[in-house]
């Protein structure tokens, strides 16, 4: 069983690289899109630097392309996605990025001929609803959708076309490809700079802290990784659907380390965490993972 503990790795990993992800775009660069570059930047750096310990394989020019291409896409969803965190409290944000499995398996359906079962539709309607209540937000007696709620739309989008170029690939070396797909996130995010704000944004926060900013952006990183290299070790243990789920409990890991950290570091990271804003959070969280649970199992 212990496929278990290595399967529940990348939910906890990347839970603690959303919390790092808001404290970048709440201490060191406020605008979303500048940090999205940097943090995609040195996602590549940090491969490159894993080469000496890890060396490529060759692959096909075909695959190479797709796996390349689907980088540069996965990395202007982490643009929207950081944007989104940069306007929303961590928990919000997570939670609305699980919209992703039902835009993959509706573009699975469209493209590869995936057969959509009564199930699946019941599925979709219990995670849109968990992604509905979780964005509502009461002010000044109404209620208002996020600020991030469009941003995240985009980056699931985004997020869903990457995984479906993906699904045309048939790549056994994963690290050859994950280095790829990281040097993919640099290449179609480093282009931005060209536009004086991003450029702006990026010079600004190494000329004032450097030292702090180049930490968190390598402990971003890190976590990030940790959780990709174990998503693809247990999708080799376990079967894909139970990987998938546990993954998923990332949102409740992120909703835990949020609480923890409003609680004890508020210096940190805080949120909105009086008792009705607890109970939808709550409530709304339980709904998108019983709303997975049933699309992979149902």
């Amino acid at each position: 069983m212990e496929w278990i503990v290595i399967a529940l790795v990348p939910a906890v990993s990347w839970a603690f690289a959303n919390i790092c992800d808001k404290v970048l775009v709440s201490r060191f660069v406020r605008d979303g899109v500048s940090a999205g570059i940097l943090t995609n930047v040195f996602s590549a750096l940090l491969v490159v630097m894993l080469l000496p310990f890890a060396p490529l394989h060759p692959l096909p020019l075909g695959a190479l392309v797709l796996i390349f291409l689907s980088g540069a896409i996965w990395g202007w969803n982490r643009l929207a996605y950081m944007q989104g965190i940069s306007q929303e409290e961590a928990t919000r944000v997570v939670a609305m990025m699980q919209l992703s499995p039902v835009l993959i398996l509706l573009g699975s359906a469209f493209f590869f001929g995936e057969v959509l079962k009564p199930a699946d539709f019941f599925a979709f309607v219990l995670i849109l609803a968990g992604i509905v209540w979780i964005s509502l937000k009461k002010m000044n007696k109404a209620f208002h959708f996020s600020p991030a709620m469009l941003w995240m739309a985009l980056s699931t989008v985004l997020f869903a076309a990457a995984t479906l170029l993906l699904k045309k690939t048939e790549v056994g070396d994963w690290w050859s490809a994950l280095f790829w797909i990281n040097l993919g996130f640099a290449a179609g995010s480093v282009p931005f700079l060209a536009f004086p704000p991003y450029y702006s944004s990026v010079r600004k926060a190494f000329s004032r802290r450097a030292a702090r900013l180049t930490a968190i952006l390598l402990l971003i990183g890190i976590f990030t990784l940790i959780g990709r290299a174990a998503y693809f070790v247990s999708l080799q243990l376990a079967p894909a659907a139970i990987v998938s789920v546990l993954a998923s409990l990332q949102t409740v890991f992120v909703f835990i380390l949020a609480l923890l950290f409003t609680r004890y570091a508020p210096s940190i990271i805080k949120e909105d965490y009086r008792s009705i804003a607890l109970l939808n959070k709550f409530g709304a969280i339980m709904l998108l993972l019983a709303g997975i649970a049933l699309l992979y199992w149902g």
